[in-house]
């Protein structure tokens, strides 16, 4: 008799272990970004990872993770937003694109491609075009807020969301380093304006959420500010949380005290664009 009990237990665990899913598991794709161009050059570094969620509400973000233009957090500022994003029914696209060397226009054609890329696949991945916004962390808060004030039409993205971002290229405010790599040494006047870009803001450009600490010692929260009120004053819709603590590059970090105020505020500002 409890032989059969014991059987009956083990029979019923398993059936229930068979319908839990886990709550990390997503639809993980990778993909080449520029597979017509493998092999040339460092092309075939650049690539995207696709996060799709169970049940979408066409909403899509695609991830520009920081690093200073040096590197890529690629962990840290992208593949861990994937549970984030697709709980709320949001695809996350995390791009890993090509670091500048002092060629600046690179980490934008990997952007603009990475946007391409995914309106190519958005029946399939059961994403709205027009829902497609850009996310970027430190030095990819500067490529999203690059591809947001220096496109038009179909590769305008629909709304951009900036952690701590750099923004200017003004050697009085930039972070340096990301300056460096990015423009190379000794850049001239006219290249750093163009990738100053507080002073590419129209009101064409998309709505924004920023998040940055007042203590930010690696990139000073003046960047932000400054790219606030340029939005200000054309008119676009933006949500700015500037909190006391917290320096650079906090993330998802659980030991940030406000991880929880600036992931509520996100969440509902999300939902408000996805007119849910």
């Amino acid at each position: 008799m409890k032989t059969i009990i014991h059987i009956k237990t083990i029979l019923l665990l398993l059936l229930v272990a068979i319908n839990i899913k886990p709550a990390s598991a997503q639809q993980h794709l990778e993909l080449p970004l520029w597979p017509e161009k493998a092999g040339v050059e460092d092309y075939s570094d650049a690539s995207v990872q696709v996060f799709l969620p169970e049940k979408g509400n066409g909403m899509a973000v695609v991830a520009c993770p920081g690093g200073g233009y040096a590197y890529l957090a690629l962990e840290k500022e992208g593949t861990k937003f994937a549970s984030f994003f697709n709980e709320q029914g949001i695809a996350l696209i995390v791009l890993k694109y090509r670091l500048p060397k002092g060629r600046a226009a690179v980490p934008l054609a990997d952007a603009k491609k990475a946007m391409q890329l995914v309106r190519e696949h958005a029946t399939e991945w059961h994403i709205n075009p027009s829902k497609l916004g850009i996310m970027g962390s430190s030095a990819g808060g500067h490529l999203a807020a690059t591809l947001s004030t220096h496109t038009t039409g179909a590769e305008k993205p629909a709304f951009q969301i900036l952690l701590y971002p750099v923004i200017t290229m003004d050697a009085a405010l930039t972070h340096e380093g990301s300056r460096k790599c990015l423009l190379g040494e000794k850049p001239g006047r006219k290249l750093v304006g163009e990738y100053c870009n507080e002073r590419h803001v129209s009101p064409e450009t998309p709505p924004a959420f920023i998040a940055v600490s007042d203590d930010d010692k690696t990139v000073s929260s003046l960047n932000s500010i400054c790219y606030y009120k340029a939005l200000h004053e054309n008119k676009v819709p933006a949500e700015m949380h500037i909190y006391p603590k917290g320096n650079h590059g906090w993330a998802l970090n659980d030991n940030f005290i406000y991880k929880s105020d600036w992931t509520a505020a996100l969440r509902k500002w999300l939902l408000a664009l996805s007119g849910n």
